[in-house]
């Protein structure tokens, strides 16, 4: 995979970027006459090897910002491999073999440039920003701000609570507001910011879709910088939180030891025919059967009881209209530690083995439907099937508002359902998806549930959960924005006129 992004200077300086869409994360590769550092790798690191070798460049290191919740490093696998050292904060609390860093802690990257360590906590205790400086001018260049500041937020203050004593969202707020107006505003606005997410990350609230940035645009655009007193700030920075996905923790305890193999762990996970298979999964009373195929081939037939979680064709790098992010929302609705059994379109096993990974569930798979769905029907086991709903136009639109038997459910959050300019279906209940699975226990099973979410991919897993729970539900194909707004605007609480009317 070549770099998301990728910068080069005048004299060679290198900063290539690796943005996962899935995970809305990136990391970064550092780069000057021949010597490298790695920021905030994630776990599978064959991307990182083949940078390396065909840049023909040394690993001095690797930097960590912080101990994350929402993704595994590759830190250890990188030690492994490199036999580089692994830098991180040192109130960070690892368990690896490391270096702890501390302000000022300088790192050599070629004759004119080093990277240095700026003690930047609030998110977690033990958050370092690490910058770039050029020794010729002794300025800095770039920060990488890890989940300190991001473009248009900044890091969110109650993921390491119920880990470490005293991590009270209030206390991180308060050493938040000074590292961002005391250690990085400081560093001068001309200086590029990197963080380590981008929108779409459950570690900050308001994530641009942009990046990167600089401090001085950040300063002037970002909600977290506008406030002069302490005070108003934490209330700002403790207000709104949705709830963080439930695999933070063990993601968080798996980072402070260090993954194992990713590409072992994946190797010995057996591969089930479908009398196997369906045998593991009446074995179990506790299990997930997790179906990555898309919403069109979910729907058509699938294994009763299973969730549906769409891997989405781009690979994790690019989300399209329909895809989302597979991993968090997995990690979101499914318990850690769960046993899991895998289905997913043929030859796309390894790949949905890798991004399970990336969130530490790999290891949870204890199988893997061999020949997909064609070989478990072709078996003669049992499959269940749903026509999902057009919203073709605003006459299919009238009779779904008219018929006193269903249900239309908006599986967005509550402040995608009450925005005023995209608004939503009238009539409609909102029953967000990372909700869903205890809403619908408490839903009458004698209606019929239509569901939409904004562009198709929540919708679908809402379906499949209702489904779970005895309901008769659907979703609309293309989700809101296209399904609903581009065919039946008028019969929704949007801004503007309708486009669309009935025949």
């Amino acid at each position: 995979m070549d770099p998301t992004k990728s910068t080069v200077t005048e004299d060679g300086l290198r900063v290539d970027t690796y943005y996962l869409e899935c995970l809305a994360q990136a990391s970064y590769l550092v780069a000057h006459e021949g010597q490298a550092f790695l920021i905030d790798p994630r776990r599978d690191i064959e991307i990182y090897v083949k940078a390396l070798a065909d840049q023909k460049l040394t690993l001095k290191g690797i930097l960590e910002t912080h101990l994350h919740a929402d993704f595994v490093s590759g830190h250890m696998e990188l030690l492994n491999q490199y036999g580089c050292p692994i830098m991180i904060g040192r109130n960070a609390g690892a368990k690896f073999p490391h270096y702890s860093a501390m302000d000022g802690d300088c790192l050599a990257l070629s004759s004119r440039y080093s990277i240095r360590a700026l003690e930047t906590p609030g998110h977690t205790f033990g958050c370092v920003t690490w910058v770039l400086y050029d020794n010729t001018s002794n300025k800095p260049l770039k920060a990488f701000t890890g989940d300190t500041l991001f473009v248009g937020g900044c890091g969110r203050p109650d993921l390491v609570g119920a880990l470490i004593e005293g991590a009270t969202p209030e206390k991180l707020s308060q050493q938040m507001f000074h590292s961002l107006h005391h250690k990085l505003l400081p560093l001068g606005d001309d200086v590029e910011v990197f963080p380590a997410h981008g929108p779409g990350s459950p570690c900050g609230k308001g994530i641009s879709q942009e990046l990167s940035s600089t401090i001085g645009n950040e300063k002037r655009t970002n909600p977290a910088l506008q406030f002069s007193k302490e005070a108003d700030f934490v209330a700002f920075n403790t207000d709104g939180l949705d709830q963080a996905p439930q695999y933070f923790p063990n993601a968080v305890k798996t980072n402070l030891t260090g993954a194992s193999h990713l590409d072992a762990e994946v190797a010995a996970i057996p591969h089930l025919d479908p009398i196997a298979f369906n045998e593991a999964l009446k074995a179990n009373d506790e299990v997930i059967v997790l179906d990555t195929r898309g919403a069109t081939a979910f729907a058509s037939g699938h294994v009763q009881g299973a969730t549906n979680i769409p891997l989405g064709e781009g690979g994790g790098v690019k989300l399209n209209y329909e895809d989302g992010n597979f991993a968090i929302w997995v990690g979101t609705l499914i318990k850690p530690g769960i046993t899991v059994l895998l289905i997913t379109a043929v030859g796309k096993e390894t790949e949905a083995l890798q991004r399970l990974g990336r969130i530490g569930y790999a290891a949870q798979v204890k199988g893997v439907l061999q020949g997909g769905m064609a070989a478990w029907r072709d078996s003669g086991l049992p499959t269940q099937s749903y026509e999902r709903f057009v919203m073709k136009d605003a006459a299919v639109a009238t009779q779904l508002q008219n018929d006193p038997s269903t249900v239309v459910v908006d599986a967005r959050t509550a402040g995608e359902f009450t925005c005023a300019v995209r608004g939503h279906f009238i009539g409609a209940i909102n029953l967000p998806l990372a909700e869903m699975p205890k809403s619908a226990t408490v839903l009458d099973k004698s209606k019929h549930y239509v569901v939409y979410c904004l562009g198709g991919f929540r919708s679908t897993i809402a379906t499949s959960i209702l489904r779970q729970h005895g309901l008769d539900a659907v979703d609309i194909v293309d989700g809101y924005d296209r399904g609903v707004l581009g065919n039946a605007r008028c019969h929704t609480t949007a801004q503007g006129t309708c486009t669309k009317t009935a025949a």
